[in-house]
């Protein structure tokens, strides 16, 4: 049996990560006369979604419950997970899609009550691949469901099923499990099979995982086989590189020597290094050790951010690193040059602009023979033009005020869009412009607070930045005409679009 079986959670607690979760579902399950009669877990892959689907079935079913986990020794329990009960049906939604195959697997026999469980389950897994007409055949049987009958939808792809089902169903968002409880799970696993590991070596694992724990488990699986798990061992099996591979390769950046910077590259190519999934790494190391070196490191996530989209439409990922990292090195030496040639630029102007006034100044008392076109013109610019002039600074003020108003009241998300983009645009530094252009999202404005969500660290990181933050700060306080101080509070990107959709 392989290691992703063997340790897949036969527990609510067995899960990992998913606390937010399982708090809930335990507590449902402890008071299953009045539980919901349709569930819709949505979330990437390898984070729990059909184990939990599982863990729910039974614990509907459980004769012996244990604080809200199923006990897995009694009849039931027994009956599900050897996959022998009639009324535990699991079907992928991706080779079931159409009207037919819902109709004979589910609404004809959803009226049937259980053979042997108390209640009948039908997960559905992958929901999003049922076709228009599924879903609506389906609408009606999970509306008005018999209270023997519980359906349970799982899926990756959230936006794909319609606005009918999800409000007909408890949503559950399933998130990204962190490296620290990945690490910690892939260690007491390595214990239990009495397997030797680097610590260094299950980071690498938890890092190109990307938060799957299916996957990491299967990896370190795959590398156990090699002996021990140690760095070189698992950068040999994975195709992946050690976190000093990394270091080494930012610090010749740094430097700039080009022909170093590709030789390093063509010897990873050469040791079988995959490179898209290197620069995944790379920008993954940079978003821990960001505040080392930000604005550097920033340049670089840069850099491999563009590897990242090159790979999408070049099939040749050496090519890809060289040319985004060659535009690099053109463009540092660009603003260089031109960072030295604007302040003398500046000078000139500055020597230039008072010759004119000085100019200005002798010619315009030597055309003095016409001092009687002079009186003459004297009394012409009577006091008319000078009340003009005398209320257009009170007319200003005026506008000011109003237009604080106008911001304060049109408190839209179309207004903070605009606010934002305006904000971006004045800021000094392209790398945080670039990591802040739709990752920092102003959510209200009240009275001197603006508060602001960041959907990932290196953009909480970056306004967290008193510098930045200054910036920011002032930017806004010139576009409103009053001081306003920043809130920054962090959300998950799939917690925030998931709140955006009303889930």
């Amino acid at each position: 049996m392989s290691l992703a079986n063997k340790y897949r959670p036969k527990t609510f607690d067995g899960m990992i990560g998913q606390e937010h979760i399982t708090n809930i579902l335990k507590a449902q399950m402890e008071v299953r006369d009045n539980i919901h009669h349709n569930y819709l877990l949505f979330g990437p892959r390898g984070t729990g979604k059909t184990s939990s689907a599982r863990l729910i079935a039974k614990g509907l079913n459980c004769l012996n419950l244990q604080q809200g986990n199923p006990c897995n020794h009694c009849a039931n329990c027994e009956l599900i997970n050897n996959g022998t009960s009639l009324d535990y049906v699991e079907i992928d939604a991706a080779s079931h899609t159409g009207v037919d195959n819902i109709r004979e697997e589910i609404i004809d026999k959803a009226l049937y009550p259980p053979t042997a469980l108390k209640k009948k389950i039908y997960v559905i897994d992958e929901v999003h691949m049922l076709s228009k007409g599924a879903f609506n055949a389906l609408l009606k049987t999970i509306e008005e469901p018999k209270n023997n009958v519980c359906f349970i939808f799982a899926t990756t792809e959230i936006h794909k099923v319609p606005d009918t089902i999800i409000s007909r169903c408890q949503v559950f968002n399933y998130r990204k499990v962190p490296n620290k409880a990945m690490i910690n799970h892939l260690e007491k696993i390595c214990q239990a099979e009495q397997l030797h590991y680097q610590e260094n070596a299950l980071e690498i694992i938890a890092n190109i995982s990307e938060g799957c724990v299916r996957d990491a488990v299967k990896y370190v699986d795959q590398v156990s086989i090699l002996g021990d798990l140690n760095e070189e061992n698992v950068s040999r099996f994975l195709g992946v590189a050690g976190e000093t591979t990394i270091k080494n390769l930012l610090s010749t950046i740094k430097t700039g020597e080009r022909e170093k910077i590709f030789s390093q590259l063509d010897e990873l190519n050469q040791h079988g290094i995959d490179l898209g999934q290197f620069a995944k790494q790379a920008i993954s190391y940079i978003d821990q050790h960001l505040l080392e070196d930000t604005d550097f490191l920033l340049h670089c996530s840069e850099i491999f951010g563009n590897v990242l989209s090159t790979l999408r439409r070049y099939p040749y990922p050496l090519i890809a690193y060289k040319i985004a990292i060659n535009k690099a090195l053109e463009a540092g030496k660009e603003s260089q040059s031109t960072g030295g040639e604007k302040p003398t630029e500046n000078k000139k102007e500055e020597k230039a602009d008072p010759k004119p006034e000085v100019n200005v100044q002798p010619t315009a008392p030597t055309p003095q023979p016409a001092k009687a076109t002079a009186v003459e013109q004297a009394p012409q610019p009577t006091e008319t033009p000078l009340p003009p002039q005398t209320p257009a600074p009170e007319e200003q003020k005026l506008e000011t005020p109003t237009q604080e108003k106008k911001v304060g009241a049109e408190a839209s998300e179309e207004n903070f869009k605009k606010l934002r983009a305006i904000v971006i645009s004045k800021l000094t530094k392209p790398t945080v412009q670039s990591n802040l252009k739709d990752q920092a999202i102003i959510e209200q404005i009240e009275n001197d607070e603006i508060q602001i969500t960041v959907i990932t660290k290196i953009a909480e990181m970056l306004l967290n930045n008193e510098e930045n933050r200054k910036q920011i700060e002032q930017i806004l306080s010139e576009e409103l005409g009053k001081a306003v101080h920043l809130t920054i509070s962090f959300e998950h990107k799939e917690a925030y679009f998931a709140r955006k959709m009303g889930l």
